[in-house]
């Protein structure tokens, strides 16, 4: 596929599309090594993953989920439905990746900028998947600032979500997109 076609047919594929197929790990470094390119402003790469397979995965789905159920019971608003729906999905997808923004220590620049560099990383990930026959989608559950707690995460770093990555099991169709010429002003 030349790159028009990879962008056209990048989908987010929902995990009860995936596989339950592991991912080789020379596949995963791919993703991560063509994250390693996205552009940032002053090189302060912010981007950083935390890969979970198999065990660590399923340690993840179990300690996020108790978390979760925890809260709710102290009357935090947790959507438990969510929450089930999270966990079912980390136990099924091969591959799940926290996606993590480092925030510059010196904050040269606006926080914004660092999290578009993240999202480029990220859609550099999701195009080497398109284009490896890998069905990707981020999730952002609406209660991450709890999971976050779960991560181990160094002061300046904030989670922006998780990346799940496995063998397509069925294709997703594509939404399609209205014309550009709707969404474009031409002086």
């Amino acid at each position: 596929m030349n790159l028009n076609e990879i962008i056209k047919n990048r989908r987010a594929t929902p995990p009860k599309f995936m596989a339950k197929k592991e991912v080789d790990k020379e596949l995963i470094l791919n993703l991560l090594e063509n994250a390693n390119w996205a552009p940032n402003h002053k090189n302060t790469e912010p981007w950083r993953f935390i890969v979970f397979q198999e065990e660590s995965k399923q340690k993840l789905a179990k300690s996020a989920f108790a978390l979760l159920e925890e809260k709710y019971n102290q009357g935090e608003e947790i959507n438990m439905q969510k929450a089930v729906k999270f966990r079912d999905n980390l136990i099924h997808v091969p591959v799940a990746m926290a996606i993590v923004m480092q925030r510059d220590s010196a904050e040269r620049i606006p926080e914004w900028e660092e999290i578009a560099a993240v999202s480029m990383a990220v859609q550099n990930m999701w195009l080497t998947a398109t284009d490896l026959g890998l069905g990707a989608f981020w999730t952002t559950p609406p209660f991450l600032l709890h999971i976050q707690s779960l991560l181990e995460l160094k002061p300046k770093q904030k989670l922006l979500g998780f990346f799940f990555v496995g063998h397509i099991a069925m294709e997703y169709p594509s939404p399609g997109r209205g014309p550009v010429f709707e969404k474009v002003d031409w002086k």
